[in-house]
């Protein structure tokens, strides 16, 4: 199973700016608002990025393994895909959580553990990759970590959705347009979801699904990014977005959506225009991806993503930065030169612990598992 699919560069750098977004919206949902909602939406609706992360996770895997389930699944293909898949996002999240729940149960000030989202029935979900399932009332331990449960069941779908789209491409495309529409309508309109922290609280027409039912809104998100990716080999999509004028454009659609909350299958179909913009970009967009610190920022992204829980956590436990005022979460408020400041050194100490966990953590793991994957499959 070698892959030389050509290596697109300009995505790296938009996932780490993805992670970043995340981890600022953590900051003022867990630490400090420093940006109020009535000035702008854009950090407010940049729960968001995780679709952008599905998005990109679809359309990356289908240019890598499109050959690999072009005309059959056979069992050794299927074997290494699953393997380098749970090579990439697995170890880390391991590491993660058992970290944390360690870090918590014994480090937690009297009476503050367990509380609801440290729910001890939760930590197996969480190690068995559940917890994007609706088996608990409420987010728990690593919170972002849902959308690791979500990506690995379009992972474990992929193959026979490759397998369909190669066989059946218009048949598939179309069954996979309105599974998406549907999936998406369904998250913001039918499911029956609710605000464990304020019940009374109607839940909001929006994507912001986790715990409950977040599994679909992976699947929908890397099952748009399958069906941008068969844009992006269309000739005449090349010819139009490669140019940075359509980069600017979806860019700022994208901001000005954010920025007034519009609906969030408008973002969704902004993301899909970006990852194509992205992808194809070979002006002055592709020069700025291909900056050292813009790929290394979204090298070490994953890790960004899954370890801000750790920079958070204390905040949960009772500390409070000077000058917030306010209680709950989302409603502790900083003014705004001091939350920047606040946010900027945040940022620094989570692009820090990440530059560790990727190197000590991430890549030695990965590399480990592969090779144990490489190996021949016996029959025993």
């Amino acid at each position: 199973m070698e892959h030389k699919a050509e290596y697109l560069s300009n995505l790296t750098p938009l996932r780490g700016i993805a992670a970043v977004l995340v981890a600022v919206f953590h900051f003022e949902m867990a630490i400090a608002r420093f940006v109020p909602a009535n000035l702008t939406m854009f950090f407010e609706k940049c729960y968001l990025m995780v679709d952008l992360f599905f998005i990109m996770s679809g359309f990356i895997i289908l240019h890598v393994y499109k050959e690999d389930f072009a005309m059959h699944i056979e069992r050794n293909s299927l074997r290494k895909f699953i393997i380098a898949r749970f090579a990439r996002i697995y170890p880390l999240h391991f590491f993660s959580l058992l970290l944390l729940v360690i870090l918590v149960i014994f480090l937690s000030p009297p009476g503050t553990y367990p509380s609801a989202i440290e729910n001890p029935r939760a930590i197996p979900t969480g190690f068995l990759l559940l917890h994007s399932y609706y088996i608990h009332d409420i987010y728990t331990w690593n919170i972002p970590s849902w959308s690791i449960s979500a990506e690995w069941a379009a992972y474990l779908i992929f193959p026979f959705l490759a397998l369909f789209l190669n066989k059946r491409k218009l048949p598939a495309l179309i069954i996979f347009g309105l599974f998406v529409i549907a999936a998406y309508i369904s998250i913001m309109y039918f499911l029956p979801r609710k605000n464990y922290l304020y019940p009374s609280i109607l839940v909001p027409h929006n994507l912001n699904t986790t715990y409950d039912y977040g599994f679909l809104r992976g699947i929908a998100g890397f099952i748009t990014g399958m069906i941008v990716y068969k844009l992006y080999q269309w000739p005449s999509v090349k010819n139009i977005f490669h140019k940075d004028i359509f980069a600017v454009m979806f860019i700022t659609m994208l901001v000005l959506a954010l920025h007034f909350a519009m609906n969030d299958a408008i973002c969704i179909i902004l993301f899909a225009a970006l990852v194509l913009c992205f992808a194809l970009n070979s002006g002055s967009l592709h020069t700025f991806c291909n900056n050292r610190l813009a790929q290394y920022i979204g090298k070490i992204s994953y890790s960004i993503y899954l370890m801000q829980i750790f920079l958070q956590e204390p905040f949960s436990k009772g500390l409070r930065l000077p000058g917030v005022v306010g209680f709950g979460r989302g409603k502790q408020n900083i003014n705004f030169s001091s939350g920047l400041g606040y946010a900027v050194i945040y940022l620094a100490l989570l692009i820090g612990i990440s530059s560790i966990t990727y190197y000590a953590i991430e890549q030695p793991c990965r590399k480990w598992i592969n090779r144990l994957g490489d190996k021949p499959f016996r029959h025993g």
